[in-house]
């Protein structure tokens, strides 16, 4: 799980650097988006940190993907609860999150055989 990780810490990286150059050139709305996606990143990275600490390796990989989805859940019935009520910025910030979210699963995916 070490590309995992690498990835992650790329990613995480990547996202800080482009919301400080969107917020240096005042693009205030977009920088948001990119922090909100950064902290998508940053919160699995905790929980898989954890999840390896302590949870046993024979259902780790299980566990975590659970995880996954009990965000894409939430985050989904956030969005839904936007959308019903017109909130443009709420369901914008749940489908950053839901993207950045689909792509940790793809990766953790893609890389879990390693």
């Amino acid at each position: 799980m070490e590309k995992f990780c690498e990835y992650i810490e790329a990613k995480i990286s990547e996202l800080s650097a482009k919301e400080k150059n969107l917020a240096e050139n005042y693009r205030q709305d977009e920088a948001v988006f990119a922090k909100i996606e950064n902290n998508v990143y940053e919160i699995c990275k905790t929980v898989f940190g954890v999840f390896k600490k302590v949870k046993p390796e024979e259902s780790f990989y299980d566990e975590y993907l659970k995880k996954l989805d009990e965000f894409e859940k939430i985050w989904s019935d956030s969005l839904e609860k936007a959308k019903r009520f017109g909130d443009t910025e709420k369901s914008a910030a749940e489908e950053a999150k839901l993207s950045a979210l689909g792509d940790i699963r793809a990766k953790f995916i893609e890389f879990r055989g390693e």
